[in-house]
């Protein structure tokens, strides 16, 4: 409600001038624009107005007593409240004064010279409150997504709590069948618990997945250094059971480098794309995934080489693999929710960077991620 209420608000101007006539004729002339004009007298005062109230655009005096509006416009600049206000400066001096040039440095987003020309200045002002509707818009929209976004993350948490809790009391009571009553079961009965434990299992990790998924898009990219050697290692790590119940084996053929990125998500990244190099194996062959760093074309960038040896896919198939759950044919015999990959492609989009995906049917596939190393911070 609020910010529906303050998107209807009058934008507000301040003039600044030391001269009441001055300011007078100000007024007069924005009075067409249907604005909450405030007018003062001295730098201090401004200061005073900028810190309890939201300017849309300052309209500020260059030559003032004590403090002149060079003086003002830094300060302004340099307090996070009011370092974003646009500032026009009011002058008489002469276009080529070297004083023009100073407004710039101090924060001027554009001159007016006296005696002023009420058509110019009309025109002037309306651009700075156009823009300032359109940033009060956008902040609008950037607030109710923010919101929405929250609602989506709260809502994904209760129905992921809402929807396990069954599955687990139908998992847990199926193993309990099994493991008490499986003497008393004929061999169909047996089949049947298993079965339901199996998908109630199945059920679950596609909550998960599209957990994961969804909150992907709901949740911002917290940048921070990440150490992506700590985190194949702990990847490495909470896969120990899967490696050894499929007598896998990751070899780390190169130091990875340190770079700025969101750590859970390079953990995801690591993890569903290994996670599938050793469920995707080849009945006949150990899985066998190697991982390392080739030289990127730029010299900011990196690419991380992630190769399988597992079954492998055809050529033409390779672009549907990204999609939400999209299962290759001949990937169908194995357990899978299909938002492994599409998780990866959306966290790798998120980084600035892109993914390329070699492979043939039985030879295994190759993954190379090309990331920026830095953002910016």
């Amino acid at each position: 409600m609020d910010t529906q209420k303050n998107r209807h608000q009058a934008p507000k101007i301040l003039v600044v001038d030391d001269r009441k006539e001055n300011l007078f004729a100000m007024q007069k002339i924005l009075q067409v624009l249907h604005c909450d004009v405030s007018v003062v007298q001295s730098g201090n005062e401004a200061l005073s107005y900028t810190l309890r109230h939201d300017f849309a655009l300052i309209l500020l005096d260059v030559n003032m007593p004590e403090m002149d509006g060079f003086e003002l416009a830094e300060l302004l600049r340099s307090n996070e409240e009011t370092k974003r206000i646009p500032i026009i400066f009011v002058t008489a001096s002469n276009k080529e004064d070297q004083s023009v040039f100073k407004g710039y440095e101090s924060g001027a987003v554009d001159y007016l010279f006296k005696p002023v020309n009420a058509d110019i200045l009309l025109s002037k002002v309306k651009i700075f409150l156009e823009l300032n509707r359109r940033n009060k818009e956008l902040e609008a929209i950037q607030s109710e997504l923010e919101r929405s976004n929250e609602s989506l993350r709260e809502f994904a948490q209760v129905v992921s709590h809402d929807l396990k809790n069954p599955l687990n009391v139908i998992t847990g009571l199926s193993e309990l069948l099994i493991a008490r009553h499986s003497a008393d079961m004929t061999p169909k009965g047996k089949e049947y618990m298993n079965q339901i434990s199996a998908t109630a299992e199945r059920m679950n990790h596609l909550i998960t997945d599209l957990l994961s998924y969804a909150q992907l898009n709901a949740k911002s990219v917290t940048f921070g250094n990440v150490d992506l050697n700590e985190v194949l290692m702990n990847v490495i790590s909470d896969l120990s059971s899967t490696i050894e119940q499929n007598e896998g084996r990751i070899i780390k053929q190169d130091r990875l480098p340190i770079i700025q990125a969101d750590a859970t998500q390079m953990y995801q990244l690591f993890q569903n794309i290994i996670a599938n190099g050793l469920k995707y194996r080849r009945k006949v062959q150990s899985p066998i995934i190697q991982i390392s760093l080739l030289e990127g074309n730029e010299p900011d960038t990196f690419v991380i080489q992630i190769q399988d040896n597992g079954i492998g896919m055809k050529k033409e198939d390779i672009p549907s693999i990204f999609t939400p759950f999209k299962r290759l044919d001949n990937a169908k015999a194995y357990e899978g929710t299909g938002l492994g990959l599409a998780t990866v492609q959306k966290i790798i989009e998120r980084h600035d960077g892109l993914m390329e995906v070699e492979s043939m049917i039985g030879e295994g596939t190759t993954f190379r991620v090309y990331l920026p190393i830095s953002h910016g911070l």
